[in-house]
């Protein structure tokens, strides 16, 4: 078997988001063009940091307002995707909202359920000394992933 057939192809490439921020925009980007090099579907998961379930018809307001800025996000950047493609390159773009108050572990988790092939995270949403002695998203998803991890920025 030749090398080119055995090159390993990523079907899945999910990039993670816990806030909208410019490194999230960085990071949707990278991921963008890893899957249309790739012909791969990208999802664009965005989790919520919060204990209640998403599904519960009676959701704290402040959970609802995270919610609904979530969902703002996610299609801005449906269309902003969907815009910039051509005609035979067409992304195909799942998005999706989950909530957890251990986002790392939720986007790990994510992953392996709906079998990943490549994660794309932003650097980090924290400063450099809370990074230090908190640990950051971005590491522990490095740390835990089964997967390949790319930073997006």
């Amino acid at each position: 078997m030749d090398k080119l057939a055995r090159k390993k192809t990523f079907s899945k490439v999910l990039v993670a988001i816990h806030e909208s921020s410019k490194s999230a925009d960085k990071a949707v980007d990278y991921a963008t063009r890893i899957a249309k090099d790739y012909n791969a579907i990208l999802v664009v998961l965005y989790v919520v940091r919060t204990q209640a379930n998403l599904d519960t018809v009676s959701l704290p307001s402040h959970v609802i307002d995270f919610k609904r800025q979530a969902q703002a996000y996610l299609t801005k950047i449906s269309e902003k995707i969907h815009k910039h493609s051509d005609t035979e390159d067409i992304v195909k773009v799942k998005t999706e909202i989950i909530a957890s108050i251990k986002i790392a572990d939720a986007i790990v988790d994510y992953a392996k359920d709906k079998h990943i092939d490549l994660i794309v995270v932003g650097p980090r949403g924290r400063s450099k000394l809370k990074s230090l002695v908190l640990g950051s998203v971005t590491s522990d998803v490095v740390r835990l992933a089964n997967c390949p991890v790319q930073s997006g920025v």
